[in-house]
């Protein structure tokens, strides 16, 4: 592998533009064949660990500017494969997948369930480390189980990964207690994604409408891809709806703002009737993209009367998590 990446060097160099800056990456090479002694796909696991001690390798024979450049690159993603580079402060100097990290450190990247998935890979030393978690596979458009290898070099963090299906029983997924709301609504959200991967969306969509599913302060609404309602056990009246036209308390598009949500999940705060209380309480929405529905669920705040703001012309704030990509 290592002989391959530096044929591709040696061809030359172009200078593109790249989230903003320029930096040398190489040439589009036609037709390039992985080396024999590569392990196969076919090997996840396996192929994972050389790809990345490929990286390694290229930056031990060519340095830290030739090896950036190139993995900058996105002609150096294989598949779902694709190394991404930290330096010794643990930001991020390379992600061909996604640009935008570039610049950022690697311990503010978030997992779906709110934990902070880039501190425990930047936990690799120069042995190497595994971590699994849950993220959007782009390929497919489904959350899936990610398990990213990384390892240190020179103080710098080499790293990358592969899916795998994720499956589970949709009662194994709730782990968190209510006094967490924020990591129970994760959990909510992700055993009904878990219930659509294990009945499909008609089953799901039932069992979603029913109130008897109703928990609390939560429930569950699904969208189609056409962000039409299919389920939303509270108001019925929403099914076949477009979220889109859901408006705000304060005349906000509010639905447009959730319907942005991507499969790496998206928090937005607005005003709300809590059918609980009575009351019009700020609501937590997380939701979140699965196989082109939309997945969300919510719970309530309560603010004092006179801390409600008067909003003129404005939008729910919304909290996105950063691109897919990790």
């Amino acid at each position: 592998m290592r002989n391959f990446l530096l044929i591709l060097l040696m061809i030359g160099f172009a200078t593109v533009s790249i989230t903003g800056c320029e930096r040398p990456v190489t040439e589009p090479v036609m037709d390039a064949v992985m080396p024999t002694d590569m392990p196969t796909m076919d090997d996840p696991e396996a192929f994972t660990v050389a790809f990345v001690q490929a990286a390694v390798d290229l930056y031990k024979t060519e340095g830290s500017d030739a090896a950036i450049a190139y993995y900058n690159n996105p002609m150096s993603i294989e598949g779902q494969w694709y190394v991404f580079i930290t330096d010794t402060n643990d930001m991020f100097v390379a992600h061909p997948a996604a640009p935008s990290f570039v610049g950022r450190s690697i311990a503010e990247v978030p997992g779906l369930d709110g934990s902070l998935v880039g501190i425990d890979i930047a936990m690799a030393t120069e042995v190497g480390r595994w971590t699994e978690y849950l993220w959007a596979n782009p390929e497919n458009n489904k959350l899936e189980l990610k398990r990213t290898w990384s390892i240190r070099h020179d103080g710098y963090l080499f790293g990358s990964g592969y899916y795998e299906p994720w499956r589970p029983d949709p009662a194994t997924v709730l782990i968190d207690a209510k006094d967490d709301p924020a990591a129970f609504t994760h959990a909510f959200v992700l055993a009904a994604v878990a219930r659509y991967e294990s009945e499909g969306v008609e089953a799901t969509a039932a069992y979603y409408n029913d109130a008897m599913n109703i928990d609390g302060q939560w429930y569950v609404f699904i969208t189609d891809a056409d962000d039409l309602f299919v389920a939303h056990a509270p108001r019925q009246d929403f099914l076949g709806m477009d979220l889109k036209d859901v408006m705000g308390l304060d005349g906000s598009p509010l639905g447009v703002e959730i319907a942005k949500a991507t499969g790496t999940g998206l928090w937005i705060e607005y005003l709300w009737p809590n059918p609980e209380s009575g009351m019009d309480e700020m609501k937590r929405t997380w939701a979140v993209r699965h196989d082109g529905y939309l997945f969300g669920s919510g719970y309530y705040e309560p603010v004092a009367e006179d801390a409600i703001p008067v909003i003129e012309d404005a939008t729910p704030v919304a909290e996105s998590s950063m691109p897919a990509g990790n």
